[in-house]
């Protein structure tokens, strides 16, 4: 990973399993998973998910693939989705 966003999007993703872990133990963890996984998916491989929604058959091919940009951002907001949530728990505690 040369790329400066995928190491920042790698380290607030392990920021975010171990704040978990630390709150919430495995359970959390395991919870948290399936948000992060498809999040930092679509922010290192972008390209690649872009052409790949491209493809299709039938009614359900796209005449123009998702812009990389578009698909990276939704990674982002989806990665920052659990600190925005931790967040505002913690404004509401006090």
């Amino acid at each position: 990973m040369n790329d400066r966003p995928q190491l920042f999007s790698a380290l607030i993703a392990l920021g975010c399993v171990a704040a978990m872990g630390q709150r919430e133990g495995w359970a959390g963890i395991l919870a948290l998973l399936p948000l992060l996984v498809p999040a930092l998916g679509m922010i290192w491989y972008s390209g690649s998910v872009s052409r790949a929604l491209g493809r299709g058959r039938g009614l359900r091919r796209a005449r123009h693939p998702t812009p990389p940009a578009a698909i990276r951002a939704l990674g982002w907001v989806l990665l920052l989705m659990p600190l925005l949530a931790l967040a505002l728990q913690r404004l509401r505690a006090d």
